[in-house]
């Protein structure tokens, strides 16, 4: 936790491949080294050593930090330890470590020519470095973790090929990965940042990488499995996360040859993708049957496709969809999940302004429910369509009329959230509110945000654009608000 600077909200998933990257990390039966690893940090925030700062609808931990206090114990420990040297300064003197963390941009030549290359296991720059300090990374024969974050290369710097101990890499470039990676035959995780204009190149190489578990690439990317890895039914077994493909290359030869993939990301053009209808393509992640969360993000909307049936994979946990435009009718398809847990909706990942579910449409196992920036009007559920619901969070739904009533009914609904949406939808839920109070439901907890009318919306927006316009209703409002009185005129 030393490594990374103050007050970070550090990630667990990047916290928890770190640590499967260092070696910390041992495997238990029946158990991922995923799952080792959120136990262990687990036993760590319930000794009080680290905080937990976000938490997910679940209680699942999100990001995480530690105390100021416990931090400065942690780099006095580390540097008695020689296990870890924090730089804030690029003239300080570097010491014999196992783990450097850079703070601070490191611009000078011969600032990393002291460090002992024969001991040195991890690297952070947190804040950028020189040009000239590229050729110096030839220098960590041994080194499993680089991370490189706030810099961005112009060209592929190919003396990180040279580094084939490393089982972590992170860096930014505009320049694409370069068939040399392939060199890197440890690498487990490898996030991509690429920053260049047209869609990046994933080299062939990569199929090469038997221990790959993480694969991100911050821009969508084609991808294709070479025919030569078809013919010999080569697998990628090991691949575990893989963000973030396009649509065009998500065929069924590609998803059979990743078959324990348990998060996949996938983008793209989505015309393209109606041509080439994109139900078959849903239909190929179907043979994914380990895969347990699915984001769908789609662009260049011309208009909504028509409802059609594809299959996804059963083992769904998780299931996010933005700007994908589906009819309300397609939930049909989301009901066929016995496991799914959770289902965001974004930014018109449905469109209709009417959604009605009758009696035998169910979501059985779903318990966290997202909908988000839609132009949904009409909607008509109950408890009988979600029986296991625990959070529903509505937000931007500025045309929503109302909040189905019967949702109170929910005996597990837990929270109730409402955000950016119109007054009377907010009514709806302040009566749902009302009547399970009444009934002795003390443990909905409702949360309104941002819910006006139209007319006050409309003058909210103007006030914003001309703060100097006076609006004097509203003025003595705030003035009663502020100093407690209600004796103002004119």
């Amino acid at each position: 936790m030393g490594i990374f600077p103050e007050d970070s909200d550090v990630n667990i998933e990047t916290l928890i491949n770190l640590w499967v990257s260092e070696g910390f990390l041992g495997k238990e039966m029946l158990k991922t080294l995923e799952e080792v690893g959120r136990d262990c940090l687990e036993d760590i925030v319930s000794r009080n050593l680290i905080m937990v700062k976000k938490r997910r609808w679940n209680s699942e931990v999100r990001t995480c930090g530690v105390h100021d206090l416990v931090r400065d114990l942690i780099l006095r420990e580390a540097e008695k330890e020689k296990l870890l040297q924090v730089t804030k300064n690029p003239s300080a003197e570097m010491r014999q470590v196992r783990r450097y963390s850079f703070h601070s941009g490191i611009y000078q030549a011969d600032f990393l020519e002291s460090s002992s290359s024969d001991l040195t296991r991890t690297v952070h720059f947190f804040h950028g470095l020189g040009s000239k300090q590229v050729p110096l990374f030839a220098r960590f024969k041994l080194l499993r973790v680089l991370a490189i974050l706030d810099f961005t290369f112009e060209d592929f710097p190919l003396e990180i090929t040279k580094l084939v101990h490393l089982r972590y890499l992170q860096f930014n470039c505009y320049d694409d990965l370069h068939r040399l990676v392939s060199e890197l035959y440890n690498l487990q995780t490898l996030i991509f940042g690429y920053r260049g204009d047209k869609t990046p190149n994933i080299p062939a190489a990569i199929w090469e990488k038997k221990h790959l578990r993480h694969l991100h690439v911050s821009n969508f990317f084609s991808f294709q499995i070479p025919s030569s890895k078809i013919q010999s039914g080569f697998k990628l077994q090991n691949l575990e996360e893989f963000s973030c493909l396009c649509f065009s290359s998500s065929t069924s030869e590609f998803f059979s040859a990743i078959p324990n993939l348990k998060r996949l990301k996938i983008s793209g053009n989505w015309r393209e993708c109606e041509r080439k209808k994109i139900s078959h393509r849903l239909n190929n992640i179907s043979c994914l049957n380990k895969l347990e969360i699915l984001k769908v993000i789609c662009y260049g909307i011309n208009q909504p496709p028509i409802p059609c049936k594809y299959a996804l994979p059963i083992s769904l946990k998780r299931l996010t969809l933005k700007r994908t435009y589906l009819p309300w009718e397609d939930m049909a398809n989301m009901m066929t999940l016995p496991n799914l847990e959770a289902l965001i909706i974004k930014r018109n990942g449905f469109y209709g302004g009417v959604w009605i579910l009758n009696d035998e449409e169910k979501f059985n196992q779903l318990k966290f429910l997202l909908i988000d920036w839609t132009n949904l009007e009409h909607w008509e559920a109950g408890s009988v369509n979600f029986p296991n619901l625990q959070c529903l969070v509505v937000k931007r739904c500025r045309y929503l009329e109302e909040i189905p009533k019967d949702d109170g009914e929910i005996c597990s609904l837990e929270s109730l959230k409402l955000d950016d949406c119109s007054i009377s939808a907010a009514k709806s839920v302040k009566e749902i509110q009302e009547d399970q109070e009444s009934m002795g439901n003390e443990i909905l907890s409702v949360e309104l945000n941002k819910c006006y009318t139209e007319k006050q919306k409309n003058e909210k927006r103007r006030r914003e654009k001309d703060p100097f316009v006076p609006n004097e209703k509203l003025y003595i409002d705030e003035l009663e608000m502020v100093t407690g009185q209600s004796n103002f005129t004119k």
